[in-house]
């Protein structure tokens, strides 16, 4: 199995631009986090690092958790 290092300034990027609101349904963030006392919502690759995409800011986006799960297990 493959292990990838993800950068964790790009995740706190793209946290920081999403301001608290799923970049896909545009719904605030379903809960705050206990350690941070920040919104929490999920980064997601738009192009799979195992398909060659980056890490990088412009290859995700900030998700709520439905958003997110639906990506990778919805029928869409």
């Amino acid at each position: 199995m493959t292990v990838f290092k993800r950068n964790p300034d790009v995740v706190a990027e793209v946290l920081l631009r999403a301001k608290g609101t799923c970049e896909r349904c545009k719904s605030p963030a379903p809960f705050t986090r206990k350690s941070h006392q920040t919104p929490y919502l999920e980064v997601h690759h738009i192009i799979r690092l195992a398909d060659g995409g980056k890490d990088t800011i412009e290859n995700t986006l900030a998700l709520c958790p439905n958003c997110h799960r639906e990506l990778h297990f919805g029928a869409d």
